[in-house]
């Protein structure tokens, strides 16, 4: 296989379409997934590891409701951290549980983050150790309008 090559081409419908029917179910079986896009096996088999290959597909993973943990709030975080406090920021995000998603943003603030917790009291213990660092906003999240979906490709 000519790697490279591969890598610098772009992604045709057929790989949009192994992606998009991936996306909606991960679990589907190779065979599955060749008799919907209407290919053989062993092709769908060689396209899905080319897309590894050229990392258009970087993973496979669940989702889980925390819901059925008990973990009843999820917010959306914005921190802003103090004059020379961004590295310890990105640790304490990197090393805090309840923190389950971080980017750091341009903009007004360093990052956006995602926590899920039990409780509001929870939520507040969290974001409190973050304080002498930063500055924190939080919004809880009250349903999901667009949920994780496959980009415009």
């Amino acid at each position: 296989m000519n790697r490279s090559r591969y890598v610098t081409r772009p992604i045709d419908a057929t790989d949009r379409a192994i992606i998009a029917a991936l996306v909606g179910n991960g679990r589907m079986t190779v065979r599955e997934l060749a008799e919907q896009i209407g290919m053989s096996s062993p092709s769908v088999t060689e396209r899905i590891h080319k897309l590894e290959d050229a990392g258009a597909i970087s993973s496979y993973t669940i989702n889980v409701d925390p819901t059925v943990f008990g973990l009843g709030v999820t917010a959306h975080v914005r921190l802003c951290a103090l004059p020379g406090e961004a590295k310890r920021v990105a640790q304490m995000l990197i090393d805090t549980p309840e923190i389950v998603e971080a980017d750091h943003v341009t903009g007004e603030d360093c990052f956006v983050a995602k926590a899920v917790v039990h409780d509001v009291q929870e939520l507040e213990t969290v974001m409190d150790r973050f304080l002498t660092f930063s500055s924190v906003d939080t919004a809880i999240i009250q349903s999901s309008t667009v949920t994780k979906r496959l980009p415009k490709l």
